[in-house]
């Protein structure tokens, strides 16, 4: 992951944050013209399948209603920072990326399923980034 990190920041304009806590993503979003967003997924009544990719892009209120109650695991959703912080102010391109989860207690290993789905996720990380970085610095 050390390589990806340093591969994404020497794009230009691209910075990657380890937002922790969802409250930290509405004061990271205030300035930023775009935003690739990572975290676990758990959807309600198990949706989808653990290691399933989820891939969302928010519009002008924030993240799509079907998936403001799946995307959290941190107390505040994920997705009710991303709809606060657009509430707050003219909100950047979001691209949501995820990887559904059976379990999100804290301390506990990587599935077999999540572990599996990681390099599509990073594959697809990358892909995003990139795309970010150069419609932007065009």
């Amino acid at each position: 992951m050390r390589e990806v990190r340093r591969e994404l920041e020497a794009l230009p304009g691209v910075e990657v944050i380890e937002a922790g806590p969802a409250l930290n993503v509405v004061h990271l979003l205030e300035g930023a013209d775009a935003a690739v967003i990572v975290d676990a997924v758990r959807s309600p009544g198990g949706r989808r399948v653990p290691g399933e990719i989820v891939r969302v892009e928010a519009g002008p209120d924030g993240l799509p209603a079907d998936v403001a109650t799946s995307v959290s695991s941190h107390g505040l959703g994920l997705a009710e920072a991303v709809g606060l912080a657009a509430a707050l102010g003219r909100p950047p391109r979001i691209v949501f990326l995820g990887v559904e989860v059976a379990d999100v207690a804290i301390g506990r290993p990587l599935s077999a399923a999540v572990a599996e789905a990681l390099p599509l996720l990073v594959r697809q990380i990358r892909a995003e980034t990139r795309a970010f970085a150069k419609t932007l610095g065009s």
